[in-house]
């Protein structure tokens, strides 16, 4: 009679800590899946990345890191019909975990690509608010700043996400930005030369140099033909050149990735800048 409040006891310390143990092996599943996303997604599988947050999110349907991973790894897909889901997802990053900087800077993002740069600078400000040392906040921040020709600003922001990660090369590709928005090409490129020199993250470090590289070679020759003063423009054969890499970048990137953003007409604007440079050397 005596010995059976002791087997309860007993029984109930064994269910505790049997239950604390699952508590313990969700919450490494979670992160366990939710890291191997970011790698995947830092390596540009996109799929196998979503894949990795749809196991952490199974696990735990609030997880904001997840949802937020998932969320960007569907908005760098390249389909429109995504971003709705991609959306929903950042919000409810928010709704879940408010302190959380990863649904403010989604939806910023988002809002910015829509133009929407009063709504995108308060998402993006609140992201701040929740994490200033987040490099990738700074680098949207800087990238409003710059849409806006607030050049001073964005460079603070872009150098602080720099020293923030200095080992994320592909960071310079904002500094190659910064100096062609200002028509300083041969400084951006300086900058992307410093980048592929330095460690990036993952494939996907490479394919943003790749990316700022083939525009700092399309707006120089934008602005070439533009400035040129006639079929005997020296100006003119350095466009076809800059062109010319432009173009083997942008191939490259479509075979890297098939889904890639407006492929098509990207393409178009190609050809038909090359069409004016030839028109205007008097072919």
């Amino acid at each position: 009679m005596g010995v059976r409040p002791a087997c309860a006891w007993l029984g109930c310390r064994v269910l505790l800590l049997v239950l604390a143990l699952l508590v313990v092996g969700c919450g490494g599943g979670v992160s366990k899946w939710t890291t191997e996303g970011d790698r995947l997604l830092r390596d540009n599988d996109l799929v196998g990345a979503e894949k990795a947050y749809n196991r952490a999110i199974a696990i735990d349907s609030h997880h904001a890191p997840a949802l937020y991973g998932k969320g960007w790894a569907l908005y760098l897909s390249g389909h429109e019909n995504l971003i709705p889901a991609a959306r929903q997802l950042f919000s409810r990053c928010i709704d879940y975990d408010p302190e959380y900087w990863g649904g403010y800077r989604g939806m910023g993002v988002l809002l910015l690509d829509d133009d929407k740069v009063a709504a995108a600078e308060t998402m993006l400000r609140n992201a701040y608010e929740k994490n200033d040392r987040e490099a990738t906040v700074l680098l949207s921040l800087g990238q409003m700043y710059l849409r806006a020709s607030k050049f001073e600003e964005a460079l603070q922001l872009f150098e602080g996400a720099i020293g923030l990660e200095p080992q994320r090369g592909e960071f310079m590709r904002f500094l190659a930005e910064l100096e062609m928005r200002q028509g300083n090409h041969a400084k951006a490129l300086q900058w992307i030369t410093e980048g592929r020199a330095r460690a990036v993250s993952g494939r996907r470090g490479l394919l943003l140099l790749d990316e700022g590289e083939l525009r700092v070679h399309l707006d120089r020759a934008r602005v070439l033909v533009a400035k040129s003063l006639g079929a005997d423009d020296p100006g003119l054969p350095e466009a076809l050149r800059a062109l010319d890499a432009a173009d083997s970048l942008l191939e490259k990137a479509i075979q890297s990735d098939e889904r890639l953003r407006n492929a098509g007409q990207r393409k178009r604007y190609h050809q038909r800048l090359r069409q004016q440079v030839e028109t205007a050397m008097g072919g």
